[in-house]
């Protein structure tokens, strides 16, 4: 099986270049988000709601935008987090972080126009896509 290579897949100007200034951009959301995953998994809200906070500060201050996440199915389910914990309802916000992890383990198909598709029904192919 081969790698998708997405050197090709352009993002829009401006968060290209803030990405490009930032390297570690992947690497701290990544790591933010796992914590936010744990405070979750714990049952503590207050945790979680910094954690989100984190994460949101993270895309203005890289991307100057709200969600940090490129791909809409995953700025949805980053959303519906913070919804959930706006609203003190931490079974929600478990169910909309297991959606947003799930974005992880199924890639996108890559349609043949070249954009990416979320597929729901994707194998995992150890195709690691930071977007």
């Amino acid at each position: 099986m081969s790698a998708i290579s997405l050197t090709n897949v352009p993002l829009s100007t401006s968060s290209s270049n803030a990405v490009s200034q930032s390297p570690n951009y992947f690497k701290e959301r990544r790591a933010e988000v796992q914590q936010l995953g744990e405070a979750l998994q714990s049952g503590d809200l207050a945790a979680a709601q910094q954690d989100y906070n984190n994460i949101v500060s993270l895309g203005k201050t890289v991307l100057d935008r709200n969600n940090p996440f490129f791909r809409s199915d995953r700025g949805q389910d980053f959303n519906a987090i913070g919804g959930a914990l706006q609203n003190g309802d931490l079974a929600g916000a478990q169910q909309a972080f297991a959606s947003l992890e799930s974005t992880y383990k199924h890639p996108p198909a890559v349609s043949s126009s070249g954009s990416l598709e979320a597929s729901p029904t994707a194998s995992g192919s150890g195709v690691n896509v930071v977007a």
